[in-house]
């Protein structure tokens, strides 16, 4: 009886042990879940929350500018045994040319023994189409994978991480406004021989003091070093009493000869000039005409169009 028993208990375990090894070396040969290669498309900076909001500003005078820029590669849930070529496909609303959108390849490879590709760089600079619409707007953007290509068995798209959407938003256009702009260490000042400070002045930026004279009507160049559209100035003076009543105005192209915009009377400590029509210079030059017994200068703003 135990002999018996003992056969049984042999037969059992031979029995559920062939159809086991069987199982294993069917798995070795089958795809299943567990021995694909899902490929997806990931950010370079995939650590980092991705924007996928870009913004557009539209500005007369300078039209729609912003910038595209985005990078991404192809990445495999394990080590690819042979390459793998992914097509990418980039769809949009932006009307603009197929040419503005610039992509460094049409092809992420995901070399064998690899788990992702090389970066691809999407970029759009040029929004020139984009100027005659005046109003805000809205796209989109998207970027997928449209096929894959490999000798290898079991690669196939993820369920994840297929593609990027993004939506590109353009600012309505917004008009150029004159604006007091003071920026005196960008641009170049001259002052007529024998005022107080040339050197160290508020006006220029280059120190405390203002540029001043015992009742002597001085001048003072501006180089704006580029052509730029004016429509008028505003000076700043100690206290009225400080501060000349008449000055004349002038442009030029190239610093050397000057053609008057007109005389002005003037009074108070904040004297604002404006012209009656805007005018493009890259030089300009205040003449004081009639001066108090001292006279100054301790600011020095032009309104510019922009």
């Amino acid at each position: 009886m135990k002999k018996f028993f003992h056969y049984i208990l042999m037969a059992a375990l031979i029995g559920g042990t062939i159809p086991f090894t069987s199982c294993n070396d069917d798995d070795e040969n089958q795809l299943n879940e567990w021995n694909m290669s899902y490929i997806s498309l990931l950010p370079v900076d995939y650590l980092k929350p991705l924007t996928t909001e870009f913004t557009l500003n539209h500005a007369e005078g300078t039209g729609v500018e912003g910038k595209i820029d985005f990078q991404f590669m192809a990445v495999s849930s394990k080590p690819v045994e042979q390459d793998v070529t992914v097509d990418i496909e980039v769809t949009t609303t932006l009307p603009i040319s197929a040419d503005k959108i610039a992509l460094s390849s049409q092809k992420a490879i995901i070399k064998a023994g690899q788990k992702q590709s090389e970066p691809i760089t999407l970029s759009i600079t040029d929004w020139s189409e984009l100027a005659d619409n005046k109003e805000a707007a809205e796209y989109t953007l998207s970027i997928n994978m449209k096929s894959i290509n490999s000798n290898a068995q079991g690669v196939t798209f993820s369920e994840f991480n297929k593609g990027f959407a993004f939506t590109v938003k353009k600012t309505a256009e917004k008009p150029k406004q004159d604006v007091l702009v003071t920026t005196p260490k960008e641009w170049i000042f001259t002052f007529m021989d024998g005022v107080e400070n040339p050197g160290a002045n508020t006006v220029a930026g280059t120190g405390s003091n203002d540029v001043a004279t015992n009742g002597v009507p001085f001048w003072l160049t501006v180089d704006f070093k580029s052509v730029k559209t004016i429509s008028g100035i505003q000076t700043q003076h100690w206290t009225n009493q400080y501060a000349p009543t008449k000055v004349e105005l002038f442009t030029s192209e190239n610093g050397t000869t000057w053609e008057s915009i007109g005389v002005f009377e003037t009074s108070g400590y904040t004297q604002t000039i404006k012209f009656d029509q805007r005018i493009d210079t890259r030089f300009l030059k205040y003449q004081m005409i009639d001066v108090p017994g001292r006279v100054d200068i301790t600011r020095f703003s032009v309104y510019m169009y922009q």
